[in-house]
C-alpha cells in the first residue's frame, strides 16, 4: 500500500463528506477552525493530518474514523485492502483520544 493511496482515498472521502453537508472548504474551514488552504491542501493530497485532526474529522461529520479510510469500490476491486489500515489508525486515533482525555481530567 502506498502511501499516495491513503492521502488519495483520505481526500476523496473528506471531499464527500463535506458536500454531502453542503459545505465549501471555506466553510468547512471556518466551522473547524482550520486554515481553509490547510482543509484545500488536504483535499488535494499535498498535506497529511495527524491522528488528532483525523479524529477531529469524525467527531465533525459524525462518522467511524474508518470512513476517511475506505475505498469506494471500481470495477477492479477497490484501490486496496483497507482493513489491515483501518484497523491500526482506529487504534492510534483512539489511543490519541484517550490521551487528549486524561489530559482535560488533569484540569
Amino acid at each position: 500500500m502506498e502511501e499516495i493511496e491513503v492521502r488519495t482515498i483520505f481526500a476523496e472521502n473528506l471531499k464527500k463528506l463535506r458536500k454531502q453537508k453542503g459545505l465549501s472548504q471555506l466553510k468547512l474551514s471556518n466551522e473547524m477552525q482550520m486554515a481553509f488552504t490547510f482543509i484545500n491542501d488536504i483535499e488535494n493530497c499535498k498535506k497529511w493530518v495527524s491522528p488528532e485532526t483525523i479524529a477531529r474529522f469524525a467527531t465533525f461529520f459524525e462518522v467511524p474514523v474508518s470512513t476517511f479510510f475506505t475505498a469506494e469500490e471500481t470495477q477492479g476491486g477497490s484501490h486496496f485492502n483497507t482493513d489491515f489500515f483501518v484497523k491500526t489508525i482506529s487504534d492510534e486515533v483512539r489511543k490519541t483520544i484517550l490521551k487528549v482525555g486524561e489530559r482535560f481530567k488533569e484540569n
